[in-house]
């Protein structure tokens, strides 16, 4: 008996040392906390990983993530294609290929949107009816002739691209650039969708003010390439394309030297994980590679952590207990 029981116990210890640790390195915006919180209650319920989250400079959790030791097994939200110096390094063929993406990316937008009752009303639909006067009256609230537009908020990369659009597209002559906090435009927001008023602004997705409010973006030209230096050796390189933009540390005329001539292009962001944790454990490599995430599903997780303040354990809980379909039957194909 007492054999038996020495037996039992070492096959527990043995079980419990065989339990896989992961560690998901936090960003600090409210969609990758969603998607953060997703995964580790997946792995955890289905997987039986010991999973820990971690914050630190976006950088720095790549760089780890990179080391494969441990440090840093996933980056749940990497919108790959705002960072090709980390995308070349470690993920391309000619890199270390030491960090590997989910198969099927969720797109994040940016552009400049507007109230569907705006645009129903008035039948503003293209960014550049920005620029005649007639449009831009619809905007002013101060009675200053000219119209406000939210450009971003100061500092923002995005504000600056704002700029760029405005001067490109002539709506810098009929519209000010408004650069409040965004708590403050939010506000602003709100405002105008319960008085039914016009306004129009910069904004992006995911985010819960699409799952809130119907909305629609001013149409652009399509995309067809950025023309910079920087953007040499991806996919999105066009010499002779719309999209010149340069930072304001780039060059002191970045300003007069950009240009916008249509729309930004969806933006792909994946779940990022250690090549070195798909060897530790490939059921979990191979869950992650079959996550697949919605970007109107992420709006609707951010919206309830925001707006109804309820705690992101509960928002991933309940939905993953409502999909268990998709979490089971997609994600899990062939894991469990």
């Amino acid at each position: 008996m007492l054999a038996s029981a020495a037996i039992a116990v070492l096959a527990l210890a043995g079980t419990a040392e065989a339990k896989t640790k992961v560690v998901i390195g936090q960003l600090d915006w409210p969609g990758s906390t969603a998607i953060e919180e997703v995964l580790k209650q997946v792995m955890t319920q289905y997987l039986g990983a010991d999973v820990e989250t971690i914050a630190a400079a976006q950088e720095a959790l790549y760089e780890a993530l990179d080391k494969g030791d441990g440090s840093v097994d996933i980056v749940a939200d990497m919108w790959t294609d705002h960072l090709p110096e980390q995308m070349k390094n470690y993920v391309l063929p000619g890199g270390h290929q030491s960090i590997l993406l989910n198969a099927t990316p969720y797109l994040g937008t940016e552009g400049i949107f507007m109230p569907a009752y705006v645009q129903e009303k008035y039948g503003v639909k293209d960014l550049a009816d920005l620029a005649k006067p007639e449009v831009a009256k619809l905007f002013d609230s101060d009675g200053n002739g000219k119209g406000e537009i939210w450009a971003g908020a100061v500092g923002w990369e995005s504000t600056n691209h704002t700029q760029v659009r405005a001067k490109t597209y002539g709506f810098d002559k009929t519209m000010e650039l408004t650069t409040v906090d965004q708590a403050v435009f939010l506000s602003q927001l709100k405002d105008a969708e319960d008085k039914q008023k016009p306004i129009v602004f910069y904004y992006w997705t995911p985010e819960w003010i699409f799952a809130k409010y119907k909305l629609v973006e001013l149409q652009q030209p399509p995309f067809d390439g950025y023309t910079t230096e920087d953007a040499k050796g991806t996919d999105r390189y066009n010499p002779n394309g719309c999209y010149t933009f340069y930072q304001p540390a780039q060059r002191n005329d970045w300003l007069e030297a950009s240009s916008i001539k249509c729309g930004q292009p969806p933006t792909r962001v994946n779940i990022a994980y250690a090549a070195a944790l798909n060897k530790r454990d490939p059921k979990i490599g191979q869950f992650l590679k079959q996550v697949k995430l919605d970007a109107d599903v992420v709006n609707q997780w951010i919206l309830e952590m925001e707006v109804d303040q309820k705690p992101v354990e509960d928002v991933a809980k309940d939905w993953i207990a409502k999909n268990k379909d998709i979490v089971e039957k997609q994600w899990l194909a062939g894991v469990i």
